[in-house]
């Protein structure tokens, strides 16, 4: 088994950080270290190689020492490595011997006696994500091959850990989440840091088109990809041209979902193909006519009500480079919303975007799924200014799965996968069809800058048919039962991002509701 080589940089740490981080390692679970303390004056080392470690660590004054077989773990200084953490750490190399990078959670101090901890749980590997902010944590664990491919440590251990994630990602093919203790911080903040620099320049080394924006409040770097050009999009709407009262005003919501398009998106190159049960009166089918004109297309559907098969119909019946499906219950917010979720499409790995949706009264509808390991909408019903533990709701990221009251999707994808499952009349569709793109080798992908009213209601309950859930959990049981975005030491049958705990800390975490930390 291969020695860990525990990287630090010690400009600007105090000789008690240096302590701290030292004692951390000793009792780390392995008698196999040696720690390189980057930047680290000669006393300082010297007092750091008399302390006595049961021969567990040696202090290095150089990366001399690193070896082809070594993992490299880069450790902030006052930050220590959890107790016996890299029993985990080698566990999980002995199952994956090819690993070249793991994260893993982290334990914070709260200041609170009665609670002394808070928790950060990490999903698993997200790309996308890691643009935003540097949602890994400071502590990696990476081969020493990918290392010196990414600039070799001292130029690594020197970077913002936004930028040195990003650079390491990038060469590392097979990355690991351990979703366990990995990290004791030595800070409260818990919030992932962000460098709008770093995200530049990855995104020039990896010929991203976009504008990158910093929002310093978060923090987090908004990645807006440029349009480069502008696919066509067949916007597919099924309805019975049903009418409900909607911000004290009764609505026909066909006709109104219809005309926020037309009137609203800053994206215009798109056709409205409406699939239209029998009962749908006549007189809503002529003002669509008139809203649309020869950008829409009415099919009539006459069988009993399957929605995937409405959607295949519709999308089937026309050629687009891309496929939006749009519940008739939906409104455009953001004008720029169609062209927010066109753009990922630069991106080939991208096979569906989904946007925020929110409910008449502005809380949050959906912000993807997750599976807890029930399929839900993530903070249905919350306050949509909650930004979630590490600013979940705040960033770009990859989803398991996305709502298909609103989708928009690669049409190759939607071809190569046999489009949303007949066998899934009402329910479940969207997830099994989400789950057959990331099965094809596509990305799932959830957008905050992209914002629809959805005006189902909240008290809504999805009507449970047990043959369509059976069919799903004999599908997809196991990923159901081990969302790779989700976290196993979350809060299951929740549909936020809680800590499995029943303090009111754990809450308030999950709700942002915790003070700002400078």
């Amino acid at each position: 088994m291969s020695e860990f080589f525990v990287v630090t940089d010690a400009h600007g740490a105090t000789l008690d950080d240096l302590v701290a981080t030292h004692k951390s390692l000793v009792i780390a679970g392995s008698k196999d270290i040696k720690w390189f303390v980057y930047g680290a004056v000669p006393d300082a080392i010297k007092h750091l190689q008399h302390r006595w470690s049961f021969r567990r660590v040696r202090v290095v004054a150089t990366a001399d020492d690193l070896r082809a077989g070594d993992h490299v773990i880069f450790l902030d200084s006052g930050d220590g490595l959890y107790r016996e953490s890299l029993i985990a750490v080698r566990e999980t190399i002995r199952k994956n011997p090819t690993t070249d990078l793991i994260y893993g959670d982290s334990a914070h101090p709260t200041g609170v006696k009665a609670e002394p901890l808070c928790f950060v749980r990490r999903p698993g590997w997200s790309p996308e994500r890691l643009r935003s902010h540097c949602y890994v944590g400071e502590t990696l664990i990476v081969g020493a091959e990918i290392v010196e491919r990414a600039g070799g440590i001292t130029d690594l251990v020197a970077r913002h850990p936004h930028d040195r994630a990003l650079r390491l990602g990038e060469r590392a093919k097979n990355i690991v989440r351990m979703p366990e203790l990995l990290t004791m911080g030595k800070n409260r903040n818990t919030r992932p840091s962000a460098s709008l620099e770093a995200v530049v320049e990855h995104c020039r080394r990896e010929k991203i088109d976009a504008h990158c924006e910093l929002d310093a409040a978060v923090p987090s770097v908004r990645v807006k990809r440029n349009l480069t050009t502008k696919p066509s999009v067949a916007v597919i709407v099924p309805t019975r041209g049903t009418s409900a009262e909607v911000f004290g005003s009764e609505r026909v919501l066909v006709v109104e979902a219809v005309r926020s398009l037309f009137e609203k998106s800053t994206y215009q190159n798109f056709e409205v193909v409406v699939v239209a049960d029998a009962p749908t009166p006549q007189s809503v089918l002529d003002t669509l006519h008139i809203i649309g004109g020869s950008r829409l297309r009415i099919i009539n559907y006459d069988r009993p009500f399957n929605f995937a098969e409405k959607n295949n119909i519709g999308a089937m019946s026309c050629e687009s480079d891309l496929i939006l499906l749009l519940n008739d219950d939906t409104e455009i917010i953001t004008a720029e919303a169609l062209e927010v979720m066109v753009a990922m499409f630069n991106d080939p790995t991208v096979g569906v975007v989904g946007p925020m949706l929110l409910f008449e009264d502005s809380t949050i509808q959906s912000a993807g799924h997750i599976f807890s390991p029930d399929p839900t909408d993530l903070y249905r019903a919350r306050n949509p200014e909650t930004a979630g533990p590490q600013n979940l709701l705040r960033v770009q990221r990859e989803v398991s799965s996305l709502i298909a009251a609103c989708a928009l999707i690669r049409r190759d994808v939607f071809e190569r996968v046999g489009g949303l499952c007949m066998e899934f009349p009402g329910n479940w569709n969207d997830v099994d069809f989400c789950l057959k793109v990331q099965l094809a080798g596509y990305r799932a992908v959830f957008t905050p800058h992209a914002h629809l009213f959805h005006f189902e209601s909240k008290t809504r309950v999805a009507k449970r048919v047990e043959a369509e859930v059976a069919k799903l959990g004999a599908r997809w049981g196991s990923v159901l039962d081990d969302d790779p975005y989700f976290n196993p030491n979350l809060q299951r049958y929740a549909n936020i991002w809680k800590t499995d705990s029943t303090s009111k800390q754990s809450l308030d975490e999950a709700l942002s509701f915790l003070p700002t930390i400078a």
